[in-house]
């Protein structure tokens, strides 16, 4: 881009009397780096009648590499300025525009659903009918409780394009009058605290997850015949609108009740015996990990599976560290486990520590072993001890 303007790229040219897709992608999107070969499949089905626009606006050099490294058939186009997302505004990635031989756009949905069946109808001038992603103005999906509800709960099916989000909002105070009688001094003026969030894009089992706090997905308990709740599958996503008064009592309490009450289950908390890591010391280093009054600025996370960035701007507490390295603990796991029949082993990771911290750790490591890890993690300040005792757990059950 030079000035917000393409330069030496004439797209009606390029795309005239073709079908055209136009992908935005970026080199850490894996979704959009697992379409890339969709779409090269499609271009080999249809190289004279297919045109594809891959457009990023990640760091030059990332592209370039990656681009460098893979054979793919497509015109790419670096948007640094992200002047074409302004022309087809979309909320994430990938996204895809589908574009027939008249250059009217037919679709603007994931790459998956452009099928070769659909553009052999396109090629012919037929029409095509394919889900359709919305754009999302964020506005859209807040649901500010103005009115006097004390519980609100609304669920709703999810929408192609929604963001994966959870927009919270804690402790909104309004002033209420409680009566208590009807002569006399019998009421009294007090505030009382609403707290409100709206979930997007996420299945059952991360909702559940917000309303235990958090609490790794990975130490949740259910039958195979519950392995819908952790689906990725659009039918199984969701949005939620949720807001409660604290006169009813601790909101996450009330949003479990809910829950449990609209999908018929019931949840628990329990204790379970096994090896675990415990988080014994946060050791404070310069421009590594910070105390909360010297936090980093820019926020990044790495995709790849051999790699851990923690750079945020976030101010994280111990409890929270500890959980962000039993995540990376059951990614490694997956990844070591990647297509197999073996059973996954996941290691808790507790810890009894305070204080609150920012992080700027970077370890790329290839190998899968925890061991290696918790001496990586060791040398940069966060020191893990293996133990055996009680967990906390999340135990799902019809």
């Amino acid at each position: 881009m030079s000035n917000g303007v393409l330069t030496d790229y004439d797209f009606v040219k390029r795309s005239e009397g073709k079908i055209t897709i136009i992908e935005f992608w970026e080199t850490w999107c894996a979704p959009c780096i697992e379409g890339m070969g969709h779409l090269k499949a499609l271009k080999s089905k249809f190289p004279d009648s297919l045109e594809i626009i891959c457009i990023s606006s990640d760091g030059i050099d990332k592209t370039i590499d990656f681009i460098t490294k893979n054979d793919f058939p497509f015109t790419f186009i670096h948007d640094d300025e992200k002047s074409l997302k302004k022309i087809f505004p979309h909320q994430g990635i990938p996204h895809t525009i589908l574009i027939d031989k008249k250059g009217q756009i037919k679709s603007q949905t994931y790459v998956g659903f452009v099928t070769e069946q659909v553009l052999t109808e396109l090629d012919n001038g037929n029409q095509v009918n394919l889900p359709m992603k919305k754009n999302f103005d964020p506005s859209e999906l807040i649901n500010v409780n103005k009115s006097n509800s004390l519980i609100k709960f609304e669920l709703l099916r999810h929408e192609l394009g929604e963001p994966n989000s959870i927009s919270e909002a804690i402790n909104v105070d309004r002033p209420v009058q409680i009566i208590t009688g009807y002569s006399g001094k019998a009421y009294y003026d007090t505030l009382e605290t609403i707290t409100q969030c709206t979930i997007t894009g996420r299945n059952a089992l991360e909702i559940y997850q917000y309303a235990y706090d958090d609490i790794p997905l990975s130490r949740f308990i259910y039958d195979n015949n519950l392995g819908y709740l952790n689906s990725s599958l659009p039918n199984f996503l969701y949005k939620m609108n949720f807001s409660a008064s604290n006169l009813l009592g601790d909101a996450k309490e009330i949003l479990i009740n809910q829950l449990n009450s609209i999908w018929g289950l019931k949840t628990k908390i329990i204790e379970k015996e096994c090896t675990y890591y415990e988080l014994v010391s946060i050791n404070l280093k310069e421009d590594t990990i910070m105390t909360e009054s010297n936090p980093t600025i820019e926020i990044k996370r790495s995709t790849s599976r051999s790699a851990l960035e923690l750079t945020t701007s976030d101010i994280f507490t111990a409890e929270s560290i500890a959980k962000l390295i039993e995540d990376q603990f059951v990614f490694l796991q997956d990844y070591k486990y990647w297509n197999q029949q073996e059973n996954k082993i996941y290691f808790p990771v507790t810890t009894n520590l305070s204080g609150k911290y920012a992080l700027n750790i970077s370890i790329n490591d290839e190998s899968s072993s925890l061991d290696n890890w918790i001496e990586l993690l060791a040398k940069n300040g966060l020191s893990l001890e293996r133990k055996h005792g009680k967990v906390k757990y999340i135990q799902i059950e019809r």
